[in-house]
């Protein structure tokens, strides 16, 4: 989707395929409507991850990507780690919900690229009529103007200056107020918004020129003590020009007597100014439209949009009484502004004659949708019920004796705190307080913030949100509640990782008391699901997922999670039938395609896995879970160069990524080095998510600029020296940035190919290797190929297999040379590995496959696979159904020395040393002399835990002591970095 060329030597940046965008373009407004409809779903706020950080700190981008690619990195590293003011959770200032209606006008706004500088054209014909509809709102005449701007800091300093221009004359625009002898003061509450305070130093009066006077017990301002300071800097020889009242103090929510000082303002000749950033829209509710009195008579007003109107940011509004006056102070006639009578030109006076931006967005555009839209009933109602909620809240607090309200409730505004145990003690307090509120954001419930009150930390709780309701009212209260208790309470100090196992405690008993009020809520039995799940709580979390789908079978995050659970069990028939049931549900959802196509990959189904994956593109082609899926069945299915570029897509830009850990002790912090082709050693089950915290890094795709975070150990999981040499290449340039200690160092790793072994460990007594070389397909299907077999010193049969594959994957035996084209034809890949067959048949008739593992200096012995076929697969062997078999394979877990006998036992051990790998393992026969047949030696090999089958349990134990001994390692290299 780049640009389009359209004649030699001219380009374009509209897409080059328009079907192309527009499917794209739907998917992003999937996207965002499915986020902004399924926000409850999501955690109000989460901490941004180190990585992420560091991915959006990465230098200029110089080359294309494609628009899919783009989407997919802010779906993944933007979208999740916003403020979250979308959430009906988040109560930490004054912030505005937004609404789908909204977005969508935004695009359109977008779409237009309109510039509402000046010049006539219908979107400041919109902007005008919204202009008049705020005129009839507040009661303001004809002769008032207004301007659409970022916010009510910007609408307040042109306020000022208009104020300040009245009171100095115009010629102040061109003099400067230094030529004027009047010293101008203005004044406001001492709750006045901080914004009042930088406009008058950027209109060149200076901070100190605003007066801020006290507040009576509602945090209104003082009349009496108001006049009191205009006259005493009258007999001061001082200028008094401007009063700033409030409709809705940031703290409190306060709305100063407006008619008061609209009085006060007429006695004196004073400019009057309202400061209604929130609250003036409150003139949209019925029953609070009257504490708004005297607003109508207002010099100037300045409020928002974005905030009780709902309307996304930004979308500031300023209003003027005297539109002449205002437009005096900011209206310029240069050259290349000509206004005419006709043409594009006319229209005047413009936008751009009424504030400081020529260059201005279609802001006017989202509000009247709006208002449109929905009605200024409905935003009236909204507007009411966020007050309602505010009592409900303010009615909580004062029937629990452990919470104190510490300011009166004027709107939507509620100040209160916890009352610690030693509340004599103000730092105390006010540190538990700001603790509550941290625990709170963190734990992604509700998300309040603080201010402080007469000297005191307050928790404050901004009911803005059109989608809040009396769950997330119920919910600071509990979680409030259970957060002070446990922090009041003497305790050692916890690590970070404990104070997050707290929380995530709290949030839980939080969610089952509302769970009380609401037992058939399906959002709170998968919250809860959730959280039991990231506390370690694994059975009760399947155990409510399954519930869940009993009343909801077609809730897709239950049917995720649980199937999720499953495949980490290595329940794999289960996991599949949940996945199945998911994309039953939810064919275009992507993650359940992608869910099922790498389950479909476990169970070498490579064909349908990719089916899912570009099914799961079809619907969003920037999906990089579906690329990456997509690039391991591509190499399976011997289409490389198409693997390679689903490859790039997945991984490119995202070479680091940190997973979650949910222990509650300090983790040890391992880098996991793995390998974007394959070939990496299944560390899933030895790295638990409650002890290790996991960094993983492809290693094809880290940039050296990206910071390496913190870390213990390095574990270098790419275990494939034929298959992955540029991932283990680009292993080695990542430890040059990293002193840890390393854990199968990739160097050893690269030398430990089936060619390589074949030669390194041929010299070790007791150790026969088979003849292996890599030739490429056309040699072997040349016809000199028998001439070509005999020249390398290969006989018949002899075995076939693709670079790069385990487990039987690609893996012929071929008898006879007339059976060599129809075997080549079989396999993928442009060259074969060809392995001289090594007969591991025994008396009777069986072949016999042992497995042992190195760990760290160790042997460990894993399984013994007897099969009548040459071809031995640990599980598919004549193992089950055969107790005899089995017998045989106890006593080589039970006595391996006994059984290999002391001429193999120590050909292993020179082969362990040979190798020097942490972690890896050897696949060998013996022959009757007891000597070594060795098959495999490498660190890929895989230690999986016996099937829930009463057949295998003797296996249990051997497979506990290589788990066991892998920890050990783990901890004592970490230890010892």
């Amino acid at each position: 989707m780049g640009v389009e060329t359209l004649l030699p030597g001219a380009v374009t940046l509209d897409p080059s395929d328009w079907n192309d965008f527009r499917r794209q373009a739907h998917t992003m407004l999937d996207d965002m409507v499915d986020y902004i409809e399924n926000i409850r779903e999501r955690p109000v706020w989460q901490p941004i991850p180190d990585a992420v950080r560091a991915h959006l700190r990465t230098g200029l981008p110089i080359h294309p990507a494609s628009l899919a690619t783009v989407h997919n990195e802010f779906m993944q590293t933007i979208l999740p780690f916003a403020a979250g003011n979308v959430h009906p959770g988040f109560m930490g200032w004054v912030h505005g919900g937004g609404t789908p209606v909204g977005m969508l006008a935004e695009m359109l706004a977008a779409g237009l690229n309109a510039n509402l500088g000046g010049r006539d054209h219908t979107p400041i014909e919109v902007e005008r009529q919204v202009v008049q509809w705020v005129r009839e709102l507040f009661s303001f005449p004809q002769s008032a103007t207004g301007l659409f701007v970022t916010g009510t800091s910007m609408a307040n300093l042109i306020a000022v200056i208009v104020a300040r221009d009245v009171a100095l004359g115009f010629s102040v625009r061109e003099q400067g107020i230094a030529a004027s002898t009047k010293h101008l003061t203005a004044y406001g509450s001492t709750a006045v918004h901080g914004c009042i305070a930088k406009a008058m130093d950027l209109s060149g009066l200076g901070s100190d020129t605003l007066r801020t006077i006290a507040t009576d017990s509602r945090y209104r301002i003082d009349i009496e003590a108001l006049e009191q300071a205009i006259h005493d800097d009258r007999r001061a020889g001082l200028t008094p020009f401007l009063v700033v009242g409030s409709a809705g103090t940031v703290d409190t929510g306060a709305i100063d007597d407006l008619a008061s000082l609209a009085n006060l303002c007429q006695r004196e000749g004073l400019w009057f100014h309202v400061d209604g950033a929130y609250g003036a829209l409150a003139m949209l509710s019925p029953d609070l439209a009257p504490r708004l009195k005297g607003i109508e008579r207002a010099d100037s007003l300045a409020f928002d949009f974005h905030k009780w109107g709902q309307v996304p940011y930004d979308a500031g509004f300023i209003l003027i009484r005297n539109g002449q006056l205002h437009q005096r102070s900011f209206a310029s006639s240069p050259a290349y502004l000509r206004r005419e009578v006709r043409g594009l030109a006319a229209g005047a006076p413009w936008p751009c004659d009424f504030g400081p931006d020529l260059s201005r967005g279609f802001h006017a555009l989202k509000t009247w949708f709006t208002l449109k839209v929905h009605g200024t009933h409905a935003l009236g109602n909204v507007i009411s019920h966020t007050c309602e909620l505010g009592r409900y809240l303010e009615a909580r607090i004062a029937a629990t004796p452990e919470l104190e309200l510490l300011a009166p409730v004027e709107l939507n505004i509620v100040c209160f705190r916890y009352r610690a145990e030693d509340s004599d003690s103000t730092e105390n307090s006010d540190r538990i307080n700001a603790q509550i509120v941290v625990d709170l954001q963190e734990c992604g419930s509700v998300a309040p913030s603080t201010t402080t009150l007469h000297g005191q930390l307050a928790i404050r709780a901004a009911i803005v949100n059109h989608r809040t309701s009396r769950t997330e009212i119920d919910t600071l209260i509990d979680e409030t509640l259970a957060l002070g208790r446990a922090l009041s309470k003497p305790r050692p100090t916890e690590t970070p990782q404990q104070q997050q196992h707290t929380t995530l405690q709290l949030a839980l008993q939080s969610v089952e008391n509302q769970l009380q009020r609401e037992p058939t809520s399906i959002t709170l039995l998968f919250q809860r699901a959730c959280l039991l799940e990231q506390t370690g709580r694994i059975p009760e979390a399947r155990s409510i997922y399954l519930d869940l789908l009993d009343r909801d079978p077609t809730h897709i995050g239950a049917l995720n999670n649980l199937g999720n659970l499953l495949l980490a069990a290595r329940e794999l028939p289960e996991a599949r039938r949940i996945y199945e049931l998911a994309v039953a549900h939810h064919p275009n959802h992507p993650p359940c395609r992608a869910s099922l196509g790498n389950l479909l990959i476990k169970s070498g189904e490579p064909a349908a896995a990719r089916d899912h994956f570009e099914h799961a593109l079809l619907i969003d082609p920037g999906y990089r879970p579906a690329h990456a899926g997509l690039s391991f069945v591509l190499g399976d299915l011997g289409e490389p160069d198409r693997a390679t570029l689903h490859r790039l897509q997945a991984f490119q830009g995202r070479a680091v990524v940190i997973a979650p850990y949910r222990g509650e002790r300090p983790p040890i912090t391992i880098l996991e080095l793995i390998s974007t082709t394959g070939g990496n050693i299944r560390t899933d089950d030895f790295l638990s998510d409650r002890v290790f915290q996991r960094i993983l890094v492809t290693t094809e795709f880290y940039d050296s600029k990206t910071i390496l975070p913190p870390h213990h150990l390095v574990f270098n999981a790419i275990g494939e020296a034929d298959g992955a040499p540029a991932a283990l290449n680009g292993a080695l340039a990542v430890l040059a940035h990293t002193t840890a200690p390393v854990i199968n160092s990739p160097s050893a790793v690269l030398v430990t190919g089936r060619c390589d072994i074949a030669q390194r460990l041929s010299h070790i007594p007791g150790v026969i290797t088979a003849k292996t070389t890599i030739l490429p397909r056309e040699q072997l299907l040349a016809s000199d190929a028998a001439a070509t077999l005999a020249h390398h010193g290969f006989t018949f049969p002899l075995l076939l297999r693709t670079p790069g594959f385990h487990g039987g994957e690609h893996f012929s035996r071929v008898e006879t040379i007339e059976e060599l084209p129809a075997a080549v034809d079989e396999l993928p890949g442009t060259d074969l590995l060809v392995i001289q067959y090594l007969d591991a048949c025994g008396p009777d008739g069986n072949s016999r496959k042992y497995r042992v593992m190195m760990v760290d200096g160790q042997l460990y012995p894993l399984h013994l696979a007897i099969s009548g076929n040459w071809k031995i697969h640990y599980y598919t062997a004549d193992m089950a159904d055969c107790p005899e078999h089995r017998a045989e394979d106890a006593a080589f877990l039970t006595d391996m020395p006994t059984v290999l006998g002391p001429r193999a036992m120590e050909a292993l051990r020179q082969i362990q040393t040979t190798l020097g790998l942490d972690y890896g393992g050897i696949d060998f026969g013996l022959n009757q002399r007891g000597d070594v047949l060795l098959f495999e030696a490498n660190a890929t090999m895989a230690v999986i835990v016996p099937e829930k089958d009463p057949r295998w349990d003797y296996r249990r134990a051997s497979t506990e002591k290589i788990y066991t001994a892998v920890w050990t390692m783990l901890r004592d290299r970490a230890n010892a970095g």
